[in-house]
């Protein structure tokens, strides 16, 4: 009787700890990220009360007589199941479709570290990717010196002051080739240019430094000018300038292109005082091209207003077309951009984060980076949906998203709990009926036993 109620007494204790691990599954239901546990029992030991016997002579074998001695806990496992998908189109919740956890830490090195499968992060007062308790996202951020990713893993920083810095349109003179060799392309031409327009009389000679646009102008009024137009270079500290072109007609399918000043007047720089002829043939399109080198540069000294370097860049105007159609010529593709500070930021499947820019570019910031494990289910819970390493699980396997086995990421959305409740008020039913059937095994062995005192009366 004894041995009845002190195994009923273990079921009571195993079937309250499986309680428990139902409780906190149901707890959890709508925790971002959580996955469910699960407890198994097994037979604690036997009492051997009589050994098995082989067969011998005439008499057959007998098999061993044992008793139990009650139930233990075997297993607390963790149900490692990707659980249902929630939409909400925030650009820094995060979800991983398939196995990884996310890396956090909140150690100044980034050494101690912990894992988590609940993307729900912010962005703090510095602008780094953080859990709701404060632990930075961890992963690569981009090196724009080099062009590529960080290889040791650090804390992801958005900051409004992460900046991309100005490109100039050209190449500073100083540093220029005597043969322009060096001189980038930095503005691409487009566009037609009236084959209508009256060539411009012999009679006009055009001086730089004096002739004006109003000047090309036969005595009909007809303008040799097919085209004036304006477009916007950067200088190497972003700043932007202005360049004003006037093609002019010469003759048929013969331009000259000119420089214009403020005034509408031809522009007399030392550098670009020479006027460039454009020939086009039969059908409309360029030939004989060279390329025309336009040089920025102040009216004295060599630095710009702002203090820049004067630079030249090269204009490519091979594209443009002459047809019996309006003037559209213009410039489509300029090379050049002012500084910019980070605006705002989208996260891809493979967590490469890629920054907008004030002055319309964009290039990569970092990468998060993701963590498998050869047995997940030996992780560790610690707490605030984190998990850390123990000898079980194996050493984190880290690397990018969509790679090595760990699975992509689905921006804008939240892995919530896998608990099933319909599987958990089940087990809850059939671990209430086990927890009574073991009280009843203790009353009635209490029953038994005052009937073994009452014997003595």
């Amino acid at each position: 009787m004894m041995r009845s109620m002190f195994s009923a007494v273990s079921g009571l204790k195993a079937h309250q700890l499986k309680m428990d691990a139902i409780g906190n599954n149901i707890a959890n239901v709508n925790t971002v990220g959580f996955k469910g546990s699960r407890v198994t029992f097994q037979e604690v030991f036997n009492q051997t009360l009589k050994g098995g016997s082989a067969p011998q002579a005439g008499r057959g074998g007998t098999n061993p007589q044992q008793v139990g001695l009650g139930v233990d806990v075997a297993s607390m496992d963790t149900f490692h199941i990707r659980g249902a998908v929630e939409r909400t189109d925030y650009n820094t919740d995060l979800m991983i479709n398939g196995e990884g956890f996310f890396i956090v830490s909140d150690d100044v090195n980034f050494l101690s570290r912990s894992y988590t499968r609940a993307g729900s992060f912010s962005l703090d007062e510095d602008g780094n990717l953080v859990t709701p308790d404060g632990l930075k996202l961890l992963g690569y951020m981009y090196d724009p010196e080099t062009g590529r990713m960080g290889t040791a893993l650090e804390g992801l920083q958005m900051s409004k002051g992460i900046t991309f810095p100005a490109l100039s349109t050209g190449i500073p003179v100083d540093e220029a080739a005597t043969d322009n060799s060096n001189v980038p392309t930095g503005v691409i031409f487009g566009g037609n240019l009236n084959a209508d327009t009256k060539s411009i009389d012999n009679g006009i000679t055009i001086t730089p430094g004096t002739t004006t646009l109003d000047e090309l102008v036969d005595a009909d009024g007809n303008s040799a000018v097919a085209r004036d137009t304006t477009f916007s270079v950067y200088d190497e500290l972003g700043g932007i300038h202005e360049v004003r072109l006037a093609f002019v007609k010469t003759a048929p399918n013969k331009y000259n292109v000119y420089i214009v000043d403020k005034d509408d007047m031809i522009a007399d720089t030392p550098a670009n005082s020479t006027p460039y002829p454009i020939e086009f043939d039969s059908n409309g399109r360029v030939q004989n091209y060279n390329d025309l080198i336009l040089t920025l540069s102040p009216e004295t000294g060599t630095l710009l207003e702002n203090g820049a370097r004067a630079f030249s860049f090269k204009v490519d105007l091979s594209q443009l077309t002459q047809f019996s159609n309006e003037s559209d010529a213009s410039a489509t593709n300029v090379r050049g951009y002012k500084q910019g500070a980070l605006d705002e930021f989208t996260i891809d499947p493979n967590g490469v984060i890629t920054g907008y820019f004030t002055n319309g570019e964009e290039r990569p910031v970092g990468q998060i980076a993701l963590a498998n494990f050869k047995n997940p289910a030996g992780l560790e819970k610690i707490g605030s949906n984190l998990y850390r390493v123990t000898p079980n699980s194996g050493e984190p396997m880290i690397g990018a998203a969509g790679t090595g086995g760990r699975g992509a990421l689905n921006p804008g959305a939240l892995e919530m709990s896998n608990v099933d409740l319909s599987r958990e008020f089940t087990n809850m039913i059939t671990t209430q009926r086990g927890f009574q059937a073991n009280s009843r095994i203790i009353t009635t062995s209490d029953e038994m036993l005052q009937e073994l005192v009452n014997m003595k009366r």
